[in-house]
């Protein structure tokens, strides 16, 4: 998932470059989202630690 992130950011980095800002713009956006549902998924699970 952090590699996919990773992935789309730049991706956004290159349609900025490219001059094609609307698209680089719902690209971050969608990004951004994406990590917002990582962080909670992770912040938000139990850990499975048995001792």
């Amino acid at each position: 998932m952090i590699a996919l992130l990773f992935a789309l950011l730049t991706a956004t980095m290159g349609l900025n470059y490219f001059n094609m800002t609307k698209a680089g713009n719902a690209l971050f956006f969608l990004t951004i989202a994406l990590s917002i549902y990582w962080l909670k998924f992770h912040a938000t699970s139990q850990l499975t630690i048995q001792l």
